[in-house]
């Protein structure tokens, strides 16, 4: 590990709370790790620290330098380290409860994780999906409709805007009977507690009497109620110390207020707003590359152990609407070259969708809605050499809803949490049934009726060895009866050709590194919208999400882009000087590398 730098340094060896503009590559990670490192020692007993940022990866990533380093202690009470939403949900919400709600809060990242939709009823009503309650404000229910992709939708929300608005208050209002909030209701009642002169004083003595510090890493997604409760923190007496990198700002669906946040900084003295220059991850080409996503056109140095890989950047040029499968085989034909290894390969886009497509995977919404279908989805997903932890992660989730709905124990739009405590289940053992249920079943079936049949009676033979207690009427053969179509199957029949890759959305990824990366870019009106931004350096959120994804890459950089923008990024990367080569998937398709 080389040596901090004199920028590094000093924020690690800062006497007071400090306002740190960082960039991606700078080493901010190891740094917060060498300032926790520094503090720590010095804390009298049960004093802490606390490190929130806002994405699980950037957590794990944080948690690994710090084990390095054998600073596991970090992770034990008094200290906190977690997303700001665990933080808020820890200190602020579950000890207190809801007034007037008799259940303890369940916190939901988003209310799409239990399918809540805003739909219209009677005459009113839209023929065609509904609004996910997430679009609507958490404060006011309001909705801004050119946050709706689907033009129908949105022409639909227009003309009904105060009826939308109403419905979503009154779905907002009866999950909060139930006790769910989403990590936005969060922030509103968090901020509405802090009214109250009493409880705001107790809670702001307790939370100083327990942390020293707070350091809030890529503040740039902070919204201005998260810029609220930071500035009642320092009200407090605790010292909150910022880092952010405002390129890296790709939050706008939750008001990500930068304006507000640098306000925030002009409340920190001059000697305490600090910065990091330099990118210790990347490569030349890719740091010049990622110059030419932002406003400043200068790249960073590449200082780590990649300043020395002379790897161009990759263009990918594919042919349709959607991102083929030849992406991702190219992609690793490029890095089987380069020695890179298939753990260290990342597929990365700003849509699941794209990302899927890409991966060649088929559309998650594909195979019906029947029992089988739904679980075959799973099984397939869950076995797919190019899948993500957190495809895994819901695949076991449906495991887990079909053995609550089994037992009798599942309602629809509640968390399998929720779910277990108020029926008294064990969650680890849940858990260990989902993951013993989906490891055991076939991951194939061949394409014909008589391997149908026979996965279906493996599903049910596979259910009954695990000796639930069924609910009234329910027994195994009526519950997973075969579909009478065929679509189902296809998640049990992956192409041959496929690689094993792991793939994520940009958001997901974010605060992550990886050896390879492929970026990739859909066709429509985003990628136009994209390109002119980039081609103009105008600030936009989408060309801000493509920053994101283009700098977790270290050493290989591939991006995937249609072929009617294939010139326009061809010019942007002459204009930025940045190193590159043009590959044609279509040429490419089944002869490997160009």
């Amino acid at each position: 590990m080389s040596e901090p730098t004199v920028e590094q340094r000093a924020f690690a060896e800062h006497p007071r709370e400090a306002f740190v503009q960082a960039c991606p590559g700078g080493g901010k990670t190891r740094t917060i790790v060498h300032r926790v490192q520094n503090i720590a020692p010095g804390l009298p007993p049960r004093k802490g620290i606390a490190v929130l940022s806002f994405t699980n990866s950037a957590i794990d990533e944080f948690l690994a330098k710090c084990r390095t380093l054998g600073l596991d202690v970090i992770a034990r009470h008094p200290n906190f380290v977690g997303t700001f939403d665990a933080f808020l949900r820890q200190f602020f919400i579950t000890p207190y409860g809801l007034q007037g709600v008799a259940v303890r809060p369940t916190v939901v990242d988003s209310w799409s994780t239990l399918g809540v939709e805003i739909r219209l009823r009677g005459r009113a009503a839209f023929r065609g999906p509904g609004v996910s309650l997430d679009r609507f404000d958490p404060a006011t229910n309001a909705i801004d409709p050119a946050l709706i992709g689907h033009n129908g939708l949105r022409a639909h929300v227009v003309a009904n805007h105060a009826a939308y608005q109403q419905m979503a208050q009154q779905a907002r209002a009866a999950f909060r009977r139930k006790g769910y909030l989403s990590a936005g209701d969060v922030r509103v009642e968090a901020v509405a507690r802090l009214q109250n002169p009493q409880w705001s004083g107790s809670l702001g003595r307790a939370i100083a009497a327990r942390l020293h510090e707070v350091i809030v890493d890529e503040a740039q997604d902070c919204n201005s109620l998260d810029l609220q409760l930071l500035t009642w923190l320092r009200q407090h007496g605790l010292r909150v110390t910022i880092v952010s990198d405002a390129d890296q700002a790709i939050y706008g669906f939750r008001q990500g207020d930068p304006t507000a946040l640098a306000g925030l900084a002009q409340t920190y003295d001059a000697g305490s707003r600090l910065g990091f220059s330099g990118n210790f991850r990347s490569s030349p080409a890719i740091c010049r590359c990622a110059a030419t996503l932002r406003s400043r056109a200068d790249p960073d140095d590449a200082l780590g152990e990649n300043a020395i890989v002379t790897l161009p950047v990759y263009i990918l040029k594919y042919e349709g609407n959607t991102p083929p499968a030849t992406v991702h085989l190219q992609f690793n034909n490029l890095c089987q070259q380069a020695g890179i290894a298939p753990s260290a390969r990342m597929v990365l886009a700003h849509a699941r969708t794209s990302a899927r497509n890409a991966c060649g995977l088929r559309p998650d919404t594909e195979g019906g809605d029947s029992k089988v279908a739904r679980f075959a989805r799973a099984v397939g997903t869950y076995h797919a050499k190019a899948t993500s932890g957190r495809a895994r992660e819901a695949c076991l989730v449906v495991a887990e809803q079909t053995l609550l709905d089994l037992m009798g124990k599942f309602e629809e739009q509640s968390s399998v949490a929720r779910l277990v405590e108020q029926h008294g289940i064990d969650r680890r053992w849940l858990r260990r049934m989902a993951l013993r249920l989906i490891s055991q079943l076939p991951p194939t079936c061949a394409n014909s009726d008589d391997a149908r049949s026979g996965w279906v009676v493996a599903l049910q033979t596979a259910v009954t060895a695990l000796n639930l207690s069924y609910g009234a009427g329910v027994t195994v053969t009526t519950y997973f009866r075969r579909p009478p179509n065929t679509e189902w199957g296809q998640f049990l029949q992956p192409r041959a050709d496929l690689a094993a890759i792991s793939w994520a959305t940009i958001h997901e990824a974010k605060g992550s590194e990886h050896n390879a990366v492929c970026v990739v870019i859909p066709n429509g009106d985003y990628t136009e919208d994209l390109i002119a931004a980039w081609e103009n350096r105008t600030d936009s959120e989408p060309k801000r999400v493509i920053y994101v994804g283009v700098t977790r890459a270290e050493k290989l950089l591939a991006i995937a882009v249609p072929a009617p923008f294939i010139d326009r990024l061809r010019a942007i990367m002459q204009a930025g000087g940045v190193p590159f080569e043009v590959h044609d998937l279509a040429i490419a398709a089944g002869v490997g590398a160009l």
